[in-house]
């Protein structure tokens, strides 16, 4: 019974079937619209053609009952469409209560389809629009399996149940074989509407399982991404992000004619500091140190880097880089003043120089010349006693 439950409700875990009723949504709304404006142009063919035969619509009581049904149809037929085009333009869309004037129309429809066929009864005519309504309706539902039985197979009784009232003009009695037909209509429509149903559940499924795997492997790419170019000591980017992503930086900014500045950092006696207190302590205090940097220019367009070891790197570009001397210093200012520090280390101050080197605007020299400068102003800075900041001049030609 929990099999069979199964199979004729919802075949997938119930988490699944909200979004497979959005996708279902998206997906069948113009196709529906579609095959209800094609209903329309139908009724009003056969309204025409009712029209201008001898006599018109109203000659006799059963050319009236068609005329009757074919607007009866195409009126609800276009308030469903109507009331479905405005429900694909309502934001949020409203998906459940699409599925519901659906419901209500596939059983509409199903219920036409009897009254049709009762009147052709009269003219001795057989089951053919009882049978294409239903296969239709089959085709094009996507309600679950026990909803079709519901609607198919009610529909099923009553057309059987009414058949006698409307008995062959001829005085054949068609009794059995309206059965026979009617039943194996009816279930056939079932069981195609039932795997169609399946089908698209399991392809929307499907869809859905695809891209959850394929944004987590996006999620998965962008994290190992983010640890190739980002330092596992001190999470600020690494040289590597510095090749592949600065650089483009660099040269649109070289381009654009911007200003930038370049800032190349050693925190001072860092080897004594390590050989002293351990690696340990060393990694705590480069880790504090570097959160200090990345406080000090969240604001600014900017460029922190791990260059190395001890070392760290920092590119100002435009606006932000005009007064990078002013900020070099409140930044070896902030350095000086902190007080590093763990259970085994005891407060001490720690230092760092800095060379810098900038161009306003920029010139044609390349990045790498920006950096060997700022190196070379970083040399000058520990000759002069360190704890300090120096700006590369450029030597005068002998």
């Amino acid at each position: 019974m929990i099999e069979l439950k199964k199979y004729l409700d919802f075949p997938l875990e119930k988490s699944y079937e909200e979004p497979i009723q959005k996708r279902l949504f998206q997906n069948m709304k113009r196709s529906h619209i579609a095959f209800q404006g094609l209903i329309i142009s139908f009724q009003v063919i056969m309204m025409l053609s009712i029209s201008l035969r001898p006599g018109g619509p109203f000659l006799k009581p059963r050319r009236t009952a068609y005329f009757s049904m074919y607007v009866i149809l195409a009126v609800i037929t276009l308030a469903v469409m109507i009331i479905n085009m405005s429900l694909v333009k309502r934001q949020p869309l409203n998906h459940r209560f699409y599925f519901r004037i659906n419901y209500f129309y596939m059983g509409l429809l199903c219920l036409w389809s009897t009254a049709v066929t009762l009147n052709d009864q009269l003219g001795g005519n057989g089951l053919n629009v009882f049978t294409y309504v239903m296969l239709t309706v089959a085709v094009l539902t996507i309600s679950k399996p026990w909803h079709n039985i519901l609607i198919m197979g009610g529909n099923f009784l009553l057309l059987n149940y009414l058949l006698p009232y409307f008995p062959d003009p001829h005085g054949a009695d068609q009794t059995f074989n309206n059965l026979m037909n009617s039943l194996f209509t009816t279930i056939l429509a079932i069981a195609i509407s039932t795997i169609f149903y399946r089908n698209r559940i399991r392809k929307e499924y499907d869809q859905i399982i695809i891209t959850e795997q394929y944004n987590q492997i996006n999620d998965i790419n962008a994290q190992l991404h983010q640890e190739v170019l980002t330092d596992k000591l001190t999470g600020l980017f690494n040289r590597r992000y510095l090749e592949d992503t600065v650089k483009n930086f660099f040269r649109k900014n070289q381009e654009d004619h911007h200003n930038a500045a370049c800032m190349m950092i050693d925190i001072d006696f860092f080897k004594q500091y390590n050989d002293t207190y351990g690696h340990q302590a060393g990694d705590n205090c480069l880790y504090a140190i570097s959160q200090l940097f990345a406080r000090d220019i969240q604001d600014e367009d900017a460029c922190l880097i791990r260059y190395g070891g001890e070392e760290f790197l920092i590119f100002l570009f435009g606006n932000s880089s005009l007064d990078a001397g002013t900020k070099a210093e409140l930044i070896r200012s902030a350095v000086e003043q902190g007080m590093y520090h763990t259970a085994k280390v005891p407060k001490r101050p720690m230092t760092i120089s800095i060379g810098l080197y900038q161009e306003s605007p920029m010139k044609e020299t390349d990045m790498e010349r920006f950096i060997f400068r700022a190196d070379q102003a970083l040399y000058e800075a520990k000759k002069n006693g360190r704890n300090c900041v120096m700006e590369y001049r450029q030597q005068p030609m002998p």
